[in-house]
């Protein structure tokens, strides 16, 4: 690496420093060489490879541009995105998707670079992928530039699976830096990424799944000398103690929000954790903006034959207040958290189980039904 390329590369990280926090963080967080492995440029994992007679051609603005295209290709995750697409499409999609980007924000891109105003900031890679494979042409003697075939990933998927943890650290990271340097993130960092970002940092598991861990939670299990372990006969060893589940409580909105298929399975989960936990009781409260009817819950009795009514619209109050007359260790709550937005603060856990997109309630913790989500 001869020494004026050393410093087109550092006045390069200057001027994305200049421009894009996020991208620039990225930048800052890769391994640059200068080599002739590479024709022009390309990425491989956490590394960004840059031919030296291509890079004596560029101005440090355009090796700028060169040098956020290969990081916007990390950021979004072309690589371990591809999976089974063909290569040179996946590549040339990507391509489309960052060089509109990069000119709509001013940079200046190599020549040759794939460009078209069709793909604007509307279009993810699937979709322009998905488009380019209905008419597909020949990309080969175009710049190319996701490589995992000469590069750190070799065929370990150990090493694979390293790097892509790697490269989720330093888009959280670069994320992080966005936010703290006060630039609006939207305007920063496209949507596809903060969708990725926020599957990164909140996994969406099915609703059951969360319900279960909450209830595992409320669960105390410790060593207790009050019962004598039988498996030790001589010695007088204590036993592992179950304190389990008291009083549980479930609030159903059977407003005209929920339908006859929903209520069905929020049944059917509740039957099972009577199976699961055996809880010393169980309440479920038939409500919209009124409570209807409390069914107390019986080891005999066939949960998925209870009826409800509702049809009206939603207030959350008249269940908490009936929960603050009587105690319960948990209240769940289904409901499409369309009733009161602002509620006092309450001592005991709630957990709202939502079947639309509203924003999660003001106390407690909410999580969403299959494919619901905040839009927040």
């Amino acid at each position: 690496m001869t020494t004026d390329l050393e410093g087109k590369l550092l006045k390069a990280k200057i001027e994305l420093m200049s421009r894009s926090p996020f991208i620039s963080t990225i930048a800052l967080s890769l391994r640059h060489m200068i080599t002739d492995k590479c024709a022009t440029a390309d990425v491989c994992g956490t590394t960004i490879r840059y031919n030296p007679t291509f890079l004596e051609k560029q101005s440090v603005i355009q090796f700028a541009g060169l040098m956020a295209h290969e990081c916007w290709h990390v950021a979004f995750q072309h690589l371990a995105r591809r999976g089974n697409n063909d290569p040179l499409v996946w590549n040339a999609a990507a391509d489309y998707v960052i060089n509109f980007m990069l000119t709509k924000a001013g940079f200046e891109i190599p020549k040759g670079g794939l460009l078209d105003s069709k793909y604007d900031e509307e279009w993810t890679t699937d979709a322009v992928y998905e488009d380019l494979m209905k008419n597909k042409q020949d990309y080969s003697n175009i710049m190319l530039d996701l490589n995992d075939e000469d590069g750190e990933g070799g065929d370990s998927p150990n090493k694979k699976l390293s790097i892509d943890s790697e490269i989720t650290n330093i888009i959280i990271r670069a994320r992080t830096q966005s936010l703290a340097s006060g630039k609006n993130i939207k305007g920063d960092i496209p949507d596809e990424i903060l969708r990725t970002i926020d599957e990164l940092l909140n996994p969406k598991l099915p609703w059951q799944v969360i319900l279960h861990k909450f209830l595992d939670t409320r669960v105390k299990e410790d060593y207790s000398w009050a019962r004598k372990n039988r498996r030790y006969h001589s010695a007088y060893m204590p036993s592992l103690y179950s304190h389990g589940l008291g009083n549980l409580t479930f609030a159903i909105d059977t407003s005209s929000s929920v339908s006859e298929e929903e209520l069905q399975e929020m049944l059917s989960e509740i039957k099972g954790i009577q199976q699961t936990f055996n809880p010393e009781s169980m309440r479920i409260i038939d409500c919209d903006a009124i409570i209807h009817k409390v069914y107390e819950v019986t080891q005999g009795m066939d949960i998925l034959d209870l009826d409800f009514h509702g049809g009206g619209g939603t207030s959350f109050l008249p269940v908490l207040d009936y929960v603050d007359k009587h105690p319960t260790q948990a209240l769940i709550y289904f409901t499409d958290l369309y009733g009161e937005d602002e509620m006092d603060p309450v001592d005991y856990p709630v957990l709202w189980i939502c079947n639309s997109d509203h924003k999660p309630a003001t106390i407690g913790e909410t999580i969403y039904v299959d494919h619901y989500c905040p839009t927040v």
